[in-house]
Order: structure tokens, then sequence, then C-alpha cells
């Protein structure tokens, strides 16, 4: 053999052993490309550019893909080996594909593995009555969708033939495995190199305390890979142990504390003389020192005892979270405490409210409730996990939904945790008759389980005593009719003084247009004339229907003399939220203003809403400023109907207290008299209210407070806090 025909073997023996060495890893390199691509069209297709934070998504492929990679050579047979492939990348491209979907729909992400373990996976991606808007959603996306999908064409096609699917020996498999643990180690050490503060990569891996910041910063794959663990070991960390509140609340108690004869005594004592120095005569009798009591809205909790109980029982986050509430300084009691002692409530979830639902001449019962009585010009609605579910119990409990897996309503409810100073329960106290009432199914999103633990064991719906309105063909109507629902409900409770009712929606529900919602059909000819889109008009005709449900509402009251001593409420459960309806808002906004055109703001204005607080008593408008939002709500109602609770442990404040108002979003975003800060990871930073710079200890500090808030208010249910407390 000729030297030059030996070299030339020689290179061909190199090229082959590379070839086959590629092709022993080749499913390894595929995976580990795949989620990269996922993630890459996932993060383009959700914030439309790239940044420093997509680092994260990008050194996480690895380790990910490597081990589904190493899942797909294991088996003798090729077919079985190339099946298990298809399998992997089909639900690879599901899982972020439904994640674009979820998110167009509900603003928010979906946490796959805890869906499926609660048994909520159609449920949550819209299937059911809300079948049509899933379909639309994947169509308005179908751009993303087909990026999203192109790994699973490739494996279905030229995929087959590059990649190997033989069995690799066991060393190989030991290679890779070695790769995998090294390459997820290395990740782990960059993770808790960074900074741990609120919202970094150490906090949202370790501690998972936001499903939405995890996503924009961990991306897809790790998230639900930490929903999995979550699912299968527990949550793990609460990352409570590493909180700061140090600086929060401060002495308040003996501040205000008569004996110390500091604010509190100082303002209710005094003398006859400019410098108080000359003594009471002695038939005079001193004056009353006021009780603490009367100065706050708290009860006698003994958070000492509870500290060294859960200390005793080596529960560390029990105590932390003692702790926490008991470094909180309670609402002050104002003028407003009290005002409507004694005043029936009716209260009213609205379904899919927002300001775009109120015009002067198509829904006059609204425009006039909402710009008279209490006139609230900054509150906001922000979008929770769970969406409709969630922002009940944002307005019902004064508490942060979980974000990511379990919804905290059903957790409630299927888990009886003690609620005891929701709004029901405290109501219930009080000596109230509760009632509860939906238009839809009794059981969706387990409320036959929820709402009568809040209370409302009289609990109406469609399968519990609510008689649906029917079409023509014996079929109910979808939505049903809020005035339908006020009709013929009212009676039951109206002579039950002192009552609480308390009233789910549905007409204003999604989707809008005339072919699927039969309330805008309903109501089409009133808003015909209008000179919008089908979309912007339907949305308008389906809250007619709610218009009409308040003024028959409304009539009802008066006519059996109980309007001036009953409190009307209604706050939205969530803002229209849907990709395809942020140009409806757009539209319906610039048609309000009186404009061509006009863009909300997508960080803050999106979220901005009426609160209703009405009663027929009222003479005069009450104007509030103060930014507020729908986890006020119930320590608002409290404290004007005197209820004895403890603000400490509520995550919202009484509006009308001279506590700092401070709205928190799902993100960590917040908004305070001062400043508004947005989380968002493409728009981080603070804005000036005042005119003036917003230093950075106050942004510091207040981020640190909303943290704390989120961190705590999200263990309240994991925790069953309340039964702790009484």
């Amino acid at each position: 053999m000729s030297r030059k025909k030996s070299q030339l073997n020689f290179r061909q023996v190199g090229r082959t052993r590379r070839e086959n060495l590629l092709l022993v890893f080749s499913t390894v390199l595929y995976f580990i490309a795949v989620i990269f691509w996922l993630e890459l069209t996932f993060h383009f297709v959700m914030f439309g550019s790239f940044s420093l934070s997509f680092f994260f998504p990008v050194i996480f492929s690895i380790p990910i893909g490597a081990f589904f990679g190493f899942l797909c050579n294991l088996t003798p047979s090729k077919q079985a080996n190339y099946i298990i492939t298809c399998v992997l990348t089909f639900f690879c491209c599901l899982v972020f594909g439904a994640n674009i979907v979820y998110h167009s729909v509900f603003d928010s992400y979906v946490a796959v593995f805890s869906m499926i373990a609660q048994g909520q996976a159609t449920q949550a991606l819209g299937f059911g009555p809300f079948l049509m808007q899933a379909i639309a959603n994947i169509w308005s996306n179908i751009f993303g969708i087909i990026l999203i999908v192109i790994p699973f064409i490739f494996i279905l096609t030229i995929g087959r033939t590059l990649l190997s699917f033989r069995q690799r020996k066991l060393p190989v498999h030991g290679v890779i495995a070695g790769g995998i643990v090294l390459s997820h180690v290395l990740c782990l050490l960059l993770v808790n190199f960074g900074s741990r503060e609120a919202d970094s990569v150490y906090d949202l891996y370790h501690h998972n305390s936001s499903l939405t910041a995890s996503v924009e910063q961990l991306g897809i794959a790790t998230s639900m890979r930490l929903d999995l663990k979550s699912v299968l070991f527990g949550k793990g960390k609460s990352g409570l142990d590493e909180m700061d509140f140090s600086d929060e609340g401060g002495d308040w108690m003996v501040q205000n504390n008569p004996a110390s004869g500091t604010a509190g005594a100082a303002e209710t004592s005094g003398g006859s003389g400019e410098t108080g120095a000359e003594t009471l005569p002695a038939e005079t009798e001193p004056q009353k020192e006021p009780d603490i009591h009367d100065l706050y809205n708290f009860t006698d909790i003994d958070f000492d005892k509870l500290i060294e109980e859960a200390e005793a029982a080596g529960n560390s986050d029990l105590a932390t979270m003692h702790r926490y509430y008991s470094s909180q300084e309670p609402t002050k009691k104002n003028e407003y405490t009290g005002i409507y002692e004694g005043y029936n409530l009716i209260f009213l979830t609205a379904e899919g409210f927002s300001p775009y639902a109120v015009d002067e001449k198509l829904t006059p019962t609204l425009y006039k409730l909402v710009n008279t009585g209490y006139v609230f010009n900054n509150f906001y609605t922000p979008l929770w996990y769970g969406s409709t579910l969630s922002g009940e119990y944002a307005n019902l409990v004064s508490q942060v939904p979980l974000d990511g897996g379990r919804i905290s309503m059903e957790v409630t409810g299927e888990e009886k945790t003690d609620m005891y100073f929701c709004l029901g329960r405290m109501m219930e106290r009080a000596g109230y008759n509760l009632w509860g009432f939906h238009n839809h199914t009794y059981d969706y999103y387990s409320r036959d389980q929820s709402h009568p633990n809040m209370g409302y064991e009289n609990w109406i719906a469609v399968g519990t005593g609510f008689e649906t309105e029917n079409n023509s063909s014996g079929k109910p109507y979808w939505p049903q009719s809020d005035l339908h629902l006020i009709d013929t409900t009212f009676d039951l409770y109206a002579g039950s003084e002192p009552f609480h009712a308390y009233y789910m929606t549905v007409s204003a529900h999604a989707e809008y247009n005339f072919g699927g919602n039969a309330m805008s059909a309903r109501n089409k000819d009133a808003v015909a004339d209008l000179p919008l889109s089908d979309t912007a008009k339907a949305y308008i005709a389906c809250n007619i229907e709610l218009d009409k449900a308040l003024e028959s509402l409304i009539n009802k009251l008066e006519a059996a003399g109980i309007a001036d001593h009953t409190l009307v409420v209604l706050s939205a459960d969530h803002i229209p939220y849907a990709d395809g309806y942020r140009d409806m808002c757009d539209e319906i906004a610039a048609y309000q203003k009186g404009v061509s055109e006009y863009h909300i703001d997508q960080y803050f204005e999106r979220y901005k809403n009426n609160l209703i607080i009405w009663t027929g008593s009222m003479t005069e408008n009450v104007i509030v400023d103060k930014p507020c939002y729908s986890m006020d709500i119930l320590p608002t109602i409290a404290n004007m109907l005197g209820l004895e609770y403890d603000s400490r442990v509520l995550v919202g404040h009484d509006i009308f207290s001279d506590t700092e108002g401070l709205v928190i979003f799902p993100n960590g975003s917040w908004i305070t008299e001062t400043a508004m800060y947005n989380n968002s990871k493409d728009a981080r930073g603070a804005t000036s209210l005042t005119g003036e710079e917003v230093s950075e200890d106050y942004v510091s500090a207040t981020r640190k407070k909303v943290s704390n808030a989120l961190k705590i208010s999200r263990q309240f249910v994991e925790m069953d806090y309340y039964k702790y407390l009484h």
C-alpha cells in the first residue's frame, strides 16, 4: 500500500469516527438545539426582543436538552427510540405552544404539571364552554405556533434519517449522564453567584415565588421543570428565612400607648391653661384615656406566644410569618370607621368589567354609580394567576393568590382552610345572613366548596337552585343574564336583614361577538350605531345586561325601602385580558376620549378600573385620588361597616386610612402616591408621580416591602394561616 493511499485511509477512518461520534450524541445535540430554538422563539414571540435576561434560558437548555436526548437511545429497538424522540419533541412543542396561547388569553403562564396534577388542564386552557375562545387565540398566534412546531415537523421528516436511534453502549450513557450533571451544576453555580434580591434569578429558581417572573428570566423549560419538581417533591424552600422586614411597622403600639405619654395620649389629654400645667377642679372627672383599639383596626393576637409555639414545633416558616405580621403597623381608624355600621351589604364581582363598559347613555346606571357616591380615580384591578377565581379571591380575602400551580381559591375550598378574616366570615360573626349567587355552573372552579367555606352556605347557582334562562330550543343561553340573576334572587334575602348578598356575574364573559355571546346579541340594537368594530360593540352590549341588572337591583332596594341603609359594592374580577381585546380597549378608549386613536399603556393603565361603593343615603360625592386596588376593598368595607378585623394580616389597606396608598402587581411592579415602579424585564425602572426625583432608597425600600408582601401572602393558603390566630 502506497504512503499516499495509507494517509487517505487514515483520514477516512478519522472522518468516519467523528461522524459516528456525532451520531452517538445526535439526539442529545438535537434536543439541546430543540430547547434552545423553542426558548428563542418563545422569547421573541412574547417579548419581541432579546436582552441579557435571555442568558439563563440559553444555558439551562443544555442540561434539559441533554436529559431528553439521553432518554432517546435506551431501548434495543431503533423504532421505539424514534417514537420516544417524536413523543418528547411533541411534548416540548406542546408545552411552549400552550403557554403562548394561554398567555394570549389569560395574560399569564400555565404551570402545566400542577394543572395536570389537579385535573385542571382542559379547564385552564379554555375548553368546555370556552372552546371557541381557545381556538380563536390559537389562530391569532398562528405565526408563533408555526415556529414552535418546526422541531416536530423536522423529526417527522428529515430528522428520521439524520439522527441515530441505535441503542448506545453503557459507557456512552455514563458520559452523557455525567455531562448532564456537570452542566446542571455549572448552571446552579451561575444562579447562586448572582444577586439574591427580590425577583432575582436566585430567588426565582430556589423559591419559585412567581411563575410570570420565572418564565421571563429562567425560561419555559426551567420553569416547567421546577413546577414538576414541586408536584413530585413539594415546593421546597419558601425563602421566608431570607426575608428582611426589620424596618417595617416600627413601635406603633408603644408610640400610641397612653401610658407612655406619647402621641395617642397627648391628643386626648391636657389642662385648661396654655401650658397644660393647671390642675382640674376637684369635681371634674379626668378624661378617660382612649384604648388603643379605638385608634387602630387590630385584634389581640398574641404573636409572641405564637412565635414561641412555632419555634418549639420546629416550624421556622410559620414563626417567620408570625414575626412578619406582628411587625406590620395596623391601619388607623378614621372618619369613615363604622359610618355604615348595621347596613346591609350587596357585593358584586363583575365578570370582565372595565371603564370601557361605562357609557352615560348606554349604561346609565353604571355611569351613575361610578360617578356618584365614592369616586375612585386611581383604582386598579391587577390580573392575577387564575383570572376570575383569583380576582374573587383578591376582592373577598385581600391576600395575594398563588402565582402558578394550584389556584388559591380552590385550595381554600378543597382543603377547608380557615377563612376567619375573609369578608363572608367577618359578616357572619357580625350577625349577618349570608347568600351567594352565580349565574353559571355551581361547581365550576370548585366554587361549591370554596364559597360555602367563606360563609356563603346559601350558594345558589346553576345546579343548586338557579333556574337558567333558555332559548326557544330549550337550551340555556351562554352567557346567562345578570338581570335574570338579580330578578330571580332578590326576594330570597331582601326580608332577612341584616343581610350580605354576594354575586359573581357572568353576562360580560368573553368572547365578545354577536354570534357566541347571547347577551351581546340581546342588546345588539342598542349599539348598532356606534362607530366601533363589532368586537367593541359586543363588549359594550353584553355589559348593558349588567347595567340592567344594577338598575333593577336599585329599583328593588328602593321599593323595599332599604336603599338608604344598604351598601352596594361592585368591582371587576379582571379586565378584558386576552391579547385580541387590547385593540378593542384602545378603540373604545379613543371613542370615549373623542380622539381618532389612543393606545393604552400596557403596564399600568391597562389595569386601571372603576370601583363602585354606593348607598342611597349618600348626598354628595367623595372623590378619592389615592392609588388603591382590589386588595383594598375588603379592609375598606370592613372599616366602613365597623367590623372587627386585624388589618395587619391583610395585604390591602383601608383606602380611607392615612397609610400610604400601595398597589401591588403580580410581577412585583407597584404604584404608590410617590412613584410607579415597572418590574417587567424589558422596562424595569421607577417613574416619579410628584415631579420630584425618586430616591434609590425609596425605590429599594418599597421593592423590598412589595416582595415581602408577595412572598408572605402566597404562603397564606399553604400554611392555612388563620387557624393559628383564634
